[in-house]
């Protein structure tokens, strides 16, 4: 095999680790990103079910009012009819108080009604709050974590920077730039080996030609359809 591909071998080992470090590093932020979502959705969730909660119940205090104010005119009515002598004035009087009394035997049912509903409500905002707090306990570690896979993410990528520059002692300056080239475009593919004649990077049979150039110690072979540098793996034929 060619000394120089030799060490780009291992040069491409280290690289293909910067490359997925620095993807992750990428990610962290869309990840920070999504786990403040997820706080945000749950506080929301937990406002939303309070502020049901309290509109369930400003309703229900509503009803009671309009009890109260219909029980002040049948007050008020029954009063009259101590000073009406007049018959048909007292029916009619009787006729507004049965009409009152049912209003507040309707309006009395509807807030029964809410008020089952802001006993419902009342558990939904505390199950919903108790979510909130788990949410915000289970993403402040998960942040936390994210943080420090960050710290440790950023020492490797140093130190793979500062090894990467041994690496590349040694390796003529063309065949170097050719690499990285090839490299950058094949993502992280850009010496790749020989199995049973076929690149083992695009998968494609190769040219006798090709084949025999490759055991060469004195070229550096590509592949004619990916342009991957080529080396012929231990094992296969």
């Amino acid at each position: 095999m060619n000394p120089a591909l030799e060490k780009l071998l291992v040069l491409q080992d280290r690289d293909k680790r910067l490359l997925d470090l620095k993807t992750a590093l990428e990610y962290a932020p869309k990840e920070r990103a999504e786990l403040e979502r997820k706080e945000d959705a749950a506080a929301k969730g937990a406002e939303d079910a309070k502020a049901a909660m309290r509109h369930a119940e400003a309703e229900r205090k509503k009803l009671e009012i309009e009890v109260s104010s219909k029980q002040a005119q049948i007050q008020k009515y029954k009063t009259q009819l101590l000073e009406i002598k007049n018959n048909d004035q007292f029916h009619a009087l009787q006729h507004e108080i049965a009409a009152a009394e049912q209003d507040i035997r309707r309006i009395e049912d509807r807030e029964l009604e809410f008020m089952e509903q802001v006993e419902n409500l009342q558990r939904e905002a505390k199950a919903a709050e108790a979510r909130q707090k788990e949410t915000a306990a289970r993403t402040a570690l998960q942040k936390k974590d994210l943080e420090v896979r960050e710290g440790a993410m950023r020492g490797e990528i140093e130190k793979l920077g500062e090894d990467r520059k041994a690496l590349t002692e040694g390796i003529p300056e063309d065949a170097l730039s050719r690499y990285e080239r090839i490299f950058a475009h094949r993502h992280g593919q850009a010496v790749v080996g020989i199995v049973h004649g076929i690149c083992s990077g695009c998968h494609l049979k190769l040219t006798t030609q090709t084949l025999h150039d490759a055991r060469r110690e004195d070229l550096l072979v590509a592949c004619t359809n990916c342009g991957r540098l080529l080396f012929h793996q231990r094992g296969a034929t």
